[in-house]
């Protein structure tokens, strides 16, 4: 019985090897994981038993929210709050032992701070968030009352190899824990591009996010990362378009020569892009059928003239080894970040 939704199939081996490979690329620094926005769209509940059984001790996410589900799921793990929390929010933190990431002088100076074991972000470039550069030389006093468990920053450009930005940061980075001197906690710079640049930018902790779920930091090279979603939706009818007849709204898509076309079960609404209009593409069986006429809200249209085989209810890749999430994101003009956070909700999810 045809299902109609559109769905995800989740691969354990496909996020383990990933994490995997991440570990041998670190050399001696701790590999953690980055799983913040439900884990880059895949589902916190699938993402992170698997890594914890993959050897992932260190987790990191955006908010105390967050935070508190994934504890739920793994009792004994260290995990890190990107964006801290607020001061009525101190004693369930303390409570579930997570640990915010320090951003401003008057964070780190919050009394009884120290009790939380934060990380504390100094801003070496990015300026988006963390301690400026024209506060670094209240370090040692902000050290001294916070107590930090993790001296952190972020990289900038570190998925464009040509930046020298990244060498600017990595200095900037290095004179901070020079002038901390045996004060200096555990450190870390590196996600999963900084990873990538290699062994001196991973210090004491390293902390993927992408790359664990199958994206690579330059979409023209996927680094070896296999795809952790293949997201599917199957064809719900067929039909044959005559010379110049049109498809979909607008009419934008006009048959210049005697087509079939198959209707598939997925749309905006899913988070397939409406700018993939008559762009994108998608698989049947490794083979890619281009999309024809406007991308709806449950309806995208798409030619297989030069398939056979199919029928209503085959199912057709939309992401996954046939169509990468990097090659989806490039034909939407964005990056594969964007696409994977963007997954819709109601589409079924399979683990395997």
């Amino acid at each position: 019985m045809m299902s109609r939704k559109p769905r995800l199939l989740l691969s354990r081996q496909a996020l383990a090897d990933n994490y995997q490979r991440l570990s041998s690329f670190s050399g001696q620094a701790e590999c953690a994981a980055s799983i913040k926005a439900n884990a880059y769209g895949v589902g916190i509940e699938f993402a992170a038993p698997v890594l914890w059984e993959a050897g992932c001790r260190t987790y990191f996410v955006a908010y105390l929210e967050e935070a508190l589900a994934l504890r739920s799921l793994l009792p004994d793990a260290v995990i890190y709050a990107f964006h801290g929390y607020m001061p009525d929010e101190f004693s369930v933190a303390r409570d579930k032992n997570i640990r915010p990431v320090i951003n401003t002088s008057d964070e780190a100076m919050t009394q009884g701070i120290a009790s939380l074991r934060p990380a504390l972000h100094i801003d070496t470039g990015m300026r988006r968030l963390g301690i400026p550069h024209d506060e670094y030389e209240r370090l040692p006093e902000l050290m001294e009352c916070c107590q930090p468990s993790l001296l952190m920053s972020h990289l900038a450009s570190a998925d464009e190899s040509g930046s020298s930005q990244s060498q600017q940061q990595l200095a900037q980075f290095e004179s901070v824990r020079d002038a901390l001197g045996s004060r200096c906690p555990p450190s870390s710079l590196a996600n999963t591009a900084g990873i990538l640049l290699g062994e001196n930018y991973q210090f004491d902790l390293v902390r993927p996010g992408i790359g664990l779920y199958g994206g690579s930091p330059d979409p023209m090279d996927p680094k070896g990362f296999q795809p952790v979603v293949t997201w599917q939706a199957q064809i719900l009818q067929l039909q044959q378009v005559k010379p110049g007849e049109t498809v979909g709204y607008g009419g934008s898509f006009i048959a210049q020569h005697q087509m079939q076309l198959a209707t598939i079960g997925v749309g905006y609404a899913d988070g397939y892009q409406r700018v993939l209009s008559g762009r994108g593409e998608v698989a049947i069986d490794g083979e890619r059928c281009p999309v024809v006429g406007r991308v709806s809200m449950d309806l995208v249209t798409i030619d297989v003239s030069r398939l056979s085989g199919h029928r209503v209810g085959s199912w057709v890749e939309i992401m996954g080894p046939t169509i990468s999430i990097d090659t989806l994101a490039t034909k939407a003009n964005t990056i594969g970040y964007e696409f994977l956070t963007r997954l819709g909700s109601r589409m079924e999810r399979t683990i395997v």
